[in-house]
């Protein structure tokens, strides 16, 4: 079993990322006035949806054993969220993350081209 958090695959980037970060809150609606009362609560956890570039078989190699080391979603892998919230103060930096899901596929073009796209949240 490899040692976990895992690092991500350097090549190739990242297609686009999709982020959302989740605060724990909660919102109880009356029944007969519909106002509402609003709790929050001090958890935040970062969600990202990754679409990697295509890629041919050979370019696919690391991320097909990534996903494997991943063991769905057992082990954990660093993910560096800056340079996809610019602006934001302060930037988040490499955190960890499990995937969102037990399985991971990918979509292949009669094994030429490779297309991989996954959801992870933040490991806390």
């Amino acid at each position: 079993m490899p040692a976990y958090p895992l690092p991500f695959p350097a090549y190739p980037t990242p297609h686009k990322v999709v982020v959302r970060r989740r605060k724990a809150a909660a919102v109880t609606t009356s029944p007969t006035t519909f106002t509402q009362q609003v709790y929050q609560h001090p958890g935040v956890q970062w969600l990202i949806d990754v679409t990697l570039q295509k890629m041919t078989a050979l370019e696919a190699q690391p991320w097909t054993q990534f996903f494997y080391d991943l063991e769905g979603v057992v082990g954990t892998f660093q993910f560096n969220l800056t340079p996809w919230c610019p602006g934001l103060v302060p930037a988040p930096g490499v955190l960890n993350f499990r995937l969102a899901a037990p399985e991971v596929g990918w979509d292949s073009e009669l094994a030429v081209l490779f297309d991989f796209r996954f959801s992870a949240v933040q490991a806390l």
